[in-house]
């Protein structure tokens, strides 16, 4: 897999982070509030992360603003919009501040019509060479939903480690936890 790391230029301009063999992994622009409502309404997004509430454009925007573009301004870890090549907006993924979590949270999702072809684990794959190597992170979290399968043999792949399950809100069932170790 070919990987690009964009630091200066035009493409940082355009808000390109990486480039992988068939992705481009951008910021998130309050023009991708559309593609938002599409991907957070999906029932594979509410069963295994959650309803985010997110319904119209202006919670979409609001949406934006919170989870993406205060981290970008923040210089925090943040996600990214995964586009194909030609544009098309099919998933994110990036890294989560989750405050019961000492190491950022890898988390993904992508549109239903384009899961189980290898996008996740593509894009995924380059952003932890990203976190390991621009960023300097010494570990990576991550979490799934007990019964999410394919998410968590994703993890697998990437070198994540089950370490055990976290109860995040009382009300809710717990989740697994894995975690990455970056430092060499």
């Amino acid at each position: 897999m070919a990987l690009r790391i964009y630091e200066q230029g035009a493409n940082v301009a355009e808000g390109i982070l990486l480039s992988t063999d068939r992705c481009i992994i951008r910021k998130a622009l309050l023009s991708d509030a559309r593609f938002i409502i599409q991907l957070l309404n999906q029932n594979s997004f509410i069963d295994n992360i959650g309803d985010k509430n997110v319904f119209d454009i202006p919670s979409a925007n609001e949406y934006i603003q919170k989870s993406f573009l205060t981290p970008y301004q923040s210089g925090l870890t943040a996600p990214y919009i995964v586009c194909l090549h030609t544009g098309e907006p099919i998933g994110v993924a990036g890294f989560y501040q989750r405050p019961y979590l000492k190491a950022p949270d890898l988390g993904y999702a992508f549109i239903d019509r384009f899961t189980g072809q290898g996008f996740a684990l593509e894009s995924c794959r380059s952003l932890m060479d990203f976190a390991k190597t621009a960023l300097l992170l010494p570990a990576v979290n991550a979490i799934t939903d007990l019964s999410n399968a394919g998410s968590q043999k994703l993890l697998i792949k990437l070198g994540f480690t089950g370490v055990g399950f976290l109860q995040v809100d009382p009300n809710n069932k717990p989740v697994k936890l894995f975690t990455h170790d970056l430092a060499d």
